[in-house]
């Protein structure tokens, strides 16, 4: 593990006997990705690569050729961009396991997973995911189906923005299991919103800084804002999806006049935030009662 690569730091976060091995990447890119909730499309995609690079150059000397593979959680796996990091950083192919999760169901603390997709083709002894980490569930769903048919000694979890309870819930699995995980957070280890969805540097059980405290403070008027939405990815993936979803973020907020939102766009079809309704319905009171005649009459 290369803990200081000269243009990004990972910091151990306690005592692996008492805890998940973890560490808190902080460089420059991870900032930009981290504090620009207007970040979109070709620029969003571009900043993934270079957060994924970073994290992909703090592990690689652990990283055996020719036993080391992605595990790819379909489809927000796809932003980290994990082969195309491997290859610039160390000019080695990195083979690609895939698996689509669902979630069926979300609470403050976990999500109910379902599997109904998957493609085990390339088995290694070390397996990289790369994947926002909430609950932990979905994880934990994708290394028990990987688990059912090829053996692992080794897992880093690589994740842009992630809690420490679904870190510690990952490793407990593994643990179980004989593995050892690893995970590479960025800039924080989160605690998670009562919606289950929100990553926020002001919440209370947040691991980080205290510059990024108060660089968040600022930014979000001291509202525990999600520092990647309610669906990350989505940025390039479905940017609409993402304007919407961040039109609800500000009104939920009341920070819609805030220039932390200003990609966000009033929905028109509220179906297409169905999966996400979880995060914001339990905000529905703090609207107001236009928004709120919107938002109950479009997505019963």
């Amino acid at each position: 593990m290369i803990e200081d690569s000269g243009q990004s730091v990972a910091e151990p976060v306690g005592d692996a006997r008492d805890g998940p091995r973890l560490f808190i990447v902080r460089n420059a890119a991870l900032e930009s990705l981290l504090f620009d909730r207007n970040l979109m499309g070709v620029d969003f995609r571009r900043t993934c690569l270079r957060c994924s690079r970073h994290l992909i150059a703090h592990i690689a000397d652990e990283c055996p050729s020719g036993d080391t593979a992605e595990l790819m959680i379909l489809s927000k796996g796809l932003v980290y961009q994990l082969g195309e990091a491997m290859a610039a950083e160390t000019g080695r192919t990195l083979p690609t396991n895939m698996i689509a999760t669902a979630r069926t169901a979300v609470s403050h603390d976990t999500a109910r997973i379902e599997v109904p997709y998957c493609c085990l083709d390339a088995p290694a002894g070390v397996l990289i995911i790369g994947d926002t980490v909430a609950s932990g569930a979905t994880i934990v769903a994708a290394l028990r189906r990987y688990l059912d048919v090829h053996p692992l000694r080794r897992v880093y979890v690589l994740s842009f923005a992630g809690t420490l309870l679904g870190a510690t819930r990952i490793a407990e699995f593994c643990a179980r299991h004989g593995v050892e995980a690893t995970f590479l957070y960025g800039l924080a280890a989160f605690g998670l919103g009562a919606n289950g969805f929100d990553l926020s540097f002001l919440h209370p059980d947040t691991i980080t800084h205290s510059t990024y405290v108060e660089r968040a403070r600022e930014q979000f008027a001291g509202k525990p804002v999600s520092a990647v939405g309610w669906d990350f990815g989505s940025q390039c993936m479905a940017p609409r999806k993402y304007r919407r979803l961040t039109w609800v973020e500000a009104a939920s907020w009341d920070l819609r006049d805030a220039d932390c939102f200003q990609v966000a766009e009033e929905p028109g079809d509220w179906a297409e935030l169905a999966h996400e309704r979880a995060a914001y319905e339990h905000t529905l009171q703090h609207l107001g009662p236009e928004d709120r005649r919107t938002v109950d009459g479009k997505c019963s």
